[in-house]
C-alpha cells in the first residue's frame, strides 16, 4: 500500500539505516522523514506520485521552487535539499539507483546569523533568579548553572544519567550530535550546584556512591535532572525554566536555552581561551562552526574601540553630540 502516492520503502530503509548505523537520534531522524514527506505533499498537490527511483533534478527544481512559493525560508530549503542529497546518496550505495538528481541542484544562500550576545554581567542575574529554598528552585539554578557552566545542548542536558557524573575525576560526560560522547570539566559553580540538588534529591547511600564513582545497575541509568513523579526532564521544562529566568532576570533580551551556550563559548574567548579547545568543549565537528564565535568576540571589540578611542570616527562623534 502507498503513502500519499508514494512507495515508502526507501525512505523507511534509509531512516533504519540512519539509526542503526550512523546512531542518529530520534530528533534528528524526525526531520529527516519531515523533509523527505515534504517532497510526496508537494508531489500530491500536483496529483503526482513519488517514485524515489525515478525521480529528476526537474522533478525536485519543482520541488523546491513549490516550497518558494509557501514562503518556506532559505534556511529550510537549504536543510531539505541537505536531507534529498543524503538520502540518493543512500540510493547510490545500496544500488538502488545509479544517479543523483540532486548534482546539479544549488542550495540557497543563507546568511549566517549571529548568536544573540550576552554578558557575563547578564548571565550572573539571570543564574540567580531561581528560589533556593525550593526543591524546584534548586533543581532550576543546577540546570541554568551546567548549561552556561558547561556549554552543553539541550538534548545533551536531558539526556544526562547519573554514571555521566564524575565528582572525583570532575569529568561530565554528555552523548552529542550523532551520539558522539566527549568529556567535559566538571567544576565550579556548575558541579556545586548539580551536588546540591542531587544531595536534596537522593538518598545518603546513592550520593556516597556518586562520590566514589561507583554508582552501577539501575542506578546508573537513572536521570540527573527530573521533573513530575521523578521522570526525566523534558526539553520542555528546561525551556520554560530558562524562560522563567530570562523574564525575572532580562525581560525582552530574548535569551534561549541555546543563548546560554553561545554565551559559554563567547565568554571563554574573550578570557584568551584557544578556539581548538573551545570546538572541543562545544562538540563541533568542524572548526569553523566555531569561528562564528571570533566574529562576535572581534565585533565587540571593535566595538569598544570605536567608542573609546581618540582616533575613532564613533568616539568623535559620540563627542561632538555630548557637547552639542
Amino acid at each position: 500500500m502507498t503513502e500519499a502516492g508514494e512507495s515508502p520503502h526507501l525512505r523507511r530503509s534509509w531512516l533504519d539505516h540512519l539509526r542503526a548505523v550512523e546512531g542518529l537520534s530520534p530528533r534528528t531522524l524526525q526531520s529527516y522523514d519531515s523533509d523527505l514527506r515534504s517532497v510526496v505533499r508537494a508531489r500530491e498537490a500536483r496529483d503526482l506520485s513519488t517514485d524515489w527511483n525515478r525521480l529528476s533534478t526537474d522533478d525536485l527544481r519543482a520541488f523546491l521552487a513549490h516550497e518558494r512559493g509557501r514562503n518556506i525560508s532559505g534556511r529550510s530549503l537549504a536543510r531539505r535539499l541537505a536531507a534529498l542529497r543524503k538520502f540518493f546518496l543512500y540510493l547510490r550505495e545500496t544500488g538502488a539507483r545509479e544517479d543523483d538528481p540532486t548534482a546539479g541542484l544549488r542550495a540557497p544562500r543563507v546568511a549566517r546569523r549571529l548568536p544573540r550576545l550576552a554578558s557575563e554581567e547578564l548571565v550572573a542575574r539571570l543564574l540567580e533568579t531561581p528560589d533556593l529554598d525550593t526543591d524546584r528552585g534548586l533543581r532550576d539554578r543546577a540546570v541554568l548553572e551546567l548549561l552556561y557552566g558547561c556549554g552543553i545542548r539541550l538534548a545533551e542536558l536531558v539526556g544526562l544519567r547519573l554514571s555521566d557524573l564524575d565528582f572525583r575525576g570532575e569529568l561530565l560526560r554528555v552523548r552529542g550530535k550523532g551520539n558522539k560522547e566527549r568529556d567535559l570539566p566538571f567544576l565550579g559553580e556548575a558541579k556545586r550546584w548539580v551536588s546540591a540538588y542531587l544531595e536534596a534529591r537522593l538518598s545518603e547511600e546513592s550520593i556516597a556512591a556518586l562520590r566514589r564513582g561507583r554508582v552501577a545497575g539501575s542506578a546508573a541509568d537513572a536521570p540527573v535532572f527530573v521533573g513530575r513523579q521523578h521522570r526525566p526532564l523534558s526539553r520542555r521544562t528546561v525551556q520554560r525554566v530558562v524562560e522563567n529566568a530570562v523574564r525575572r532576570a532580562v525581560a525582552g533580551s530574548g535569551l534561549s536555552t541555546h543563548d546560554l551556550r553561545h554565551a559559554f563559548a563567547t565568554h571563554l574567548l574573550d578570557r584568551g581561551a584557544d578556539l581548538r579547545g573551545v570546538q572541543e568543549l562545544l562538540g563541533h565537528a568542524s572548526l569553523s562552526t566555531t569561528q562564528i564565535y571570533t566574529h562576535m568576540t572581534t565585533a565587540r571589540l571593535r566595538d569598544a574601540y570605536e567608542m573609546a578611542h581618540p582616533r575613532a570616527t564613533r568616539s568623535r562623534t559620540k563627542r561632538e553630540d555630548d557637547e552639542q
